[in-house]
């Protein structure tokens, strides 16, 4: 149309085209009605407290893993349930507290020790508490020398110490086995695995004795009765010997774990009593099985020890006693599981964190052979899964289920054992842990003072890396 003005084609194509001005304010309607509806979802969301559940986990093991796993888990958790799941790594269990108190996370896999200072100062609430798996065997124990049984068959008509400790299928299987070879026993009761090897070579009113067993390294003082009394009475390996061992282990779930005691085997240390004076390495001040739990015990046994060192983490414990800069260390202990004896690294404990690394199972051997465990500290909770304070019921009763559901699978138990080194997670509540806070009185830890030294910690980490969170 040669010659014509701009607003003449304008108005010559509304002419032609007059649903061209109606087209772009249904347009604008649409998009305005799409991000009302959106303000509208949003602001369910966060009434149901559904808009991306934070969920953090304590920086225990590599962040690469954990980051990974809780990525598998959150992912799962949203197909499974529709919640919204973001899983996220702090620098420290101080920073995980800070973020349950100021309801940047909602949901939080700590140690039992954070928990504790979480829900005091901030009400956060226990909700489930990891379950470890820990296989293990049954043993006969005999004392050496002549005219000594050698095999079942030789306890025809003897008495044999079975420790309350022995129960459930453990004890089933044993007790088949004797039955069947050794018709005629008596079973002398006693109360744990130790208490029957000590009625077996001081009391010496029993032929044999049977305990609990799992893998240890070669010198540990750990594993068994035999080993757990050569803490106390030196030359009982010596004087005894194994003669039997049961078929399979059988699983034993447990709530709690450990902390231990180790030194080099060539060092001369074989008892508490004498690392007096001795330089010492406890994993991290705030660490319950590497520092608080461990350092009781040595006070218990009246040890005053030398410089003390703060390794920054238990695999460092476990290279600065294998080194030699340290007498002694200190760091967790749990009994291995199937998966250790699966992958070569055959212990449970703290040196499983440098035994993962080596490539031959030389190198592992030989790790064994040079630092040992001699004592094993009280009791501690296993991690726990909690919530911060006003979490919506209803938001951790979809969490939950699909939680239990994504164990359920092989790839969910293989992420969560990565994470937690766990095999279930158990419903608990707050009471679970009132025993756990009355051991930290006794040890004479003000929780308080070691969260507002980790705290201080951490401000000093964010302003040396510009005030990042």
């Amino acid at each position: 149309m040669l010659g014509c003005t701009p607003d003449s084609v304008i108005m010559e194509t509304r002419r032609k085209n007059p649903w061209i001005p109606r087209l772009g304010w249904m347009v604008v309607i649409i998009a305005l009605l799409a991000f009302l509806w959106g303000l509208r979802y949003r602001s369910q969301l966060e009434m149901s407290g559904q808009q991306a559940v934070q969920m953090l986990f304590v920086p225990s093991v590599e962040q690469g893993t954990l980051v990974r796993r809780g990525d598998e888990l959150a992912r799962f958790i949203r197909a499974d349930s529709g919640l919204t799941l973001r899983s996220q790594v702090p620098t420290s269990y101080a920073a995980v507290i800070q973020a349950l108190g100021a309801g940047q996370a909602d949901v939080a896999w700590v140690p039992a020790f954070a928990y504790v200072l979480a829900n005091a100062r901030y009400g956060a609430e226990a909700r489930l508490q990891v379950v470890r798996s820990v296989d293990r065997y049954a043993i006969l124990v005999t004392r050496n020398g002549p005219g000594e049984p050698q095999r079942l068959e030789g306890l025809v008509d003897r008495r044999v110490a079975i420790p309350q400790s022995l129960k459930g299928r453990l004890r089933a299987a044993l007790v088949a086995q004797l039955d069947e070879y050794a018709p005629g026993w008596t079973e002398v009761p006693v109360g744990s695995d130790k208490e029957a090897i000590w009625q077996l070579v001081e009391g010496r009113d029993v032929a044999a004795a049977a305990s609990r067993h799992v893998y240890s390294g070669p010198h540990d003082l750990v594993g068994d009765g035999r080993k757990e009394l050569e803490y106390e009475r030196p030359g009982t390996l010596l004087e005894t010997k194994i003669i039997h061992t049961g078929e399979r282990p059988e699983p034993e779930l447990s709530n709690v774990y450990f902390g231990c005691i180790m030194t080099r085997t060539d060092s001369g240390i074989r008892r508490l009593e004498d690392l007096n004076g001795t330089n010492f390495a406890f994993s991290d001040e705030t660490s319950t099985s590497g520092h608080i739990f461990a350092r009781a015990l040595l006070q218990r046994s009246g040890v005053a020890l030398g410089h003390v060192l703060y390794a920054g983490g238990h695999p460092n414990v476990v290279q600065a006693v294998r080194d030699g800069k340290v007498a002694g260390g200190a760091a967790f202990y749990s009994p291995p599981s199937a998966a250790n004896l699966r992958d070569g690294t055959l212990v449970g404990d703290a040196r499983f964190l440098v035994l993962k690394n080596m490539p031959t199972q030389e190198e592992r051997a030989q790790l064994l052979e040079e630092v040992r465990i001699i004592a094993l500290t009280d009791p501690i909770p296993n991690d726990v899964c909690c919530v911060r304070r006003g979490f919506p019921e209803v938001v951790w009763e979809q969490f939950e289920v699909s939680m239990q559901r994504f164990l359920e699978t092989p790839e969910g138990r293989g992420a969560y054992y990565d994470l937690v080194a766990g095999v279930a997670a158990a419903p608990t509540s707050d009471a679970e842990f009132d025993q756990f806070r009355a051991a930290l009185t006794d040890a004479g830890v003000s929780a308080s003072a070691l969260l507002e030294a980790a705290e201080k910690r951490l401000e000093r980490q964010r302003q040396h890396s510009g005030g990042g969170s």
